[in-house]
């Protein structure tokens, strides 16, 4: 895959389900995205999503991993994908997780469950609010300590719920904030990362992925996934080969909310509702 980088418009949504090895730009973030399915196929369970706000204001992400993994669960995969794209509008971070869940109850009738990590990044404040359905907890890189860590996405009260998407709960998701400063990273994946064996037989595991972050050189971003999957991997035999594998990686940037988009904004919103009323008619 050769890497592609490319700048999102506002009410730009993009993503999918296939092997990508892109870089995008919002007004607000740098993102990295890289993704290749089980066994070299077309598409697979993993779907990763970004998309920018009328105004450019909010970034949305998304990094799933639907139960299974490869061609035999792309349909699933796309079910996914439709529904965040049918409910990203949602103003509110927390209600847009629990409307995806709800329609994708639908699919769990059919065996079918996805873990998921949604994240909403906010330009004003700088603020990331993230929520965890039962996803690999994403890494954090502090430039300020020049060390990676576990971003801990559990509630004040300490109740993560942090249930997969299509399970059946009697609560709602809980979200977390903070803010993002300059030369801070987040690293989002699945769990085909985690579950890469090491030359001794044994899984990578959290530990083992910090270990080789450790090594490699944070203040290039843009080489960071690609110099990643080269040491675990360096001659592209087991990527891809046991699960699907996606890896997110994203920054603040210093990009501002022009005047033409605080214009159009609104605009721009009202045409998209047309288009979802004359859709559903």
């Amino acid at each position: 895959m050769t890497k592609q980088s490319r700048k999102m418009e506002c009410m730009e949504v993009w993503g999918g389900n296939q092997p990508v090895d892109r870089e995008l730009t919002t007004t607000g973030l740098d993102i990295w995205v890289y993704s290749k399915p089980y066994a070299a196929a077309s598409s697979g369970g993993d779907v990763y999503y970004v998309s920018s706000c009328s105004s450019g204001r909010i970034t949305r992400l998304l990094l799933a991993d639907v139960s299974g993994h490869g061609e035999a669960v792309s349909d699933r995969a796309e079910v996914l994908r439709q529904l965040m794209r049918r409910h990203i509008n949602h103003i509110n971070h927390a209600s847009l997780v629990d409307a995806i869940n709800n329609d994708f109850e639908a699919e769990s009738k059919r065996g079918a469950f996805a873990t998921a990590v949604i994240g909403t990044y906010f330009l004003p404040s700088k603020t990331l609010s993230l929520i965890n359905a039962g996803h690999p907890s994403p890494l954090i890189y502090h430039e300020s300590s020049g060390k990676w860590s576990s971003q801990d996405l559990s509630s004040a009260s300490g109740d993560s719920r942090n249930f997969p998407l299509g399970i059946q709960a009697d609560q709602n998701y809980s979200s977390t904030k903070s803010k993002l400063k300059t030369g801070d990273l987040v690293l989002c994946f699945t769990d085909g990362l985690l579950e890469m064996e090491r030359p001794d037989g044994s899984m990578l595991g959290k530990a083992g992925l910090l270990e080789i972050l450790a090594k490699l050189d944070p203040s290039n971003p843009s080489r960071l996934i690609t110099q990643l999957v080269q040491l675990l991997d360096p001659h592209d035999r087991l990527i891809g080969s046991n699960d699907d594998l996606s890896i997110v990686l994203f920054r603040r940037n210093h990009q501002r909310v022009s005047m033409v988009d605080n214009v159009l904004a609104p605009v721009r919103a009202a045409k998209h509702l047309l288009q979802r009323f004359h859709s559903s008619e």
